[in-house]
């Protein structure tokens, strides 16, 4: 992978104390590195008020999942399912961040109408459609 510039990507320095809990938080619910990092990030996004408890409770569940577990527990068609679901997400995210660099009604239609089809199941399509209200 390039060294590019990678906007979704955070770097965190912590000091002791906090890399202390972080590797505690780690060892005691058996997390990697990555989930034991965001699990306290969204807990406290949640707490402060910049997520829904939708949001919230959608990854804290992921994020709360035991190293090991998600591979056995997952079927070859659930992961692809679930792969399709993040990749959409991914794609509406993008969307999200573009919105006013592409006012073509065209274009928003076309963005409208994937997100309606995908507004149970994935957060970031239900406020794309927030923005034809807009």
């Amino acid at each position: 992978m390039s060294g590019g510039f990678r906007e979704h990507q955070v770097q965190l320095y912590l000091d002791k104390d906090l890399y202390r809990a972080f590797i505690k938080l780690q060892g005691d619910k058996d997390l990697g590195r990555s989930y034991a990092g965001l699990l306290p990030y969204v807990e406290g996004l949640y707490r402060m008020g910049y997520i829904t408890k939708d949001v919230y409770d959608l990854h804290f569940k992921k994020y709360s999942e035991p190293l090991g577990e998600k591979a056995s527990v997952l079927s070859p068609e659930r992961k692809k399912q679930q792969d399709n679901l993040e990749s959409k997400d991914r794609q509406f995210k993008m969307m999200l961040e573009q919105w006013d660099q592409h006012a073509s009604p065209e274009w928003r239609m076309r963005v409208f109408a994937d997100a309606e089809k995908w507004k149970d199941k994935i957060e970031s399509a239900r406020l794309l459609l927030l923005k034809a209200v807009e």
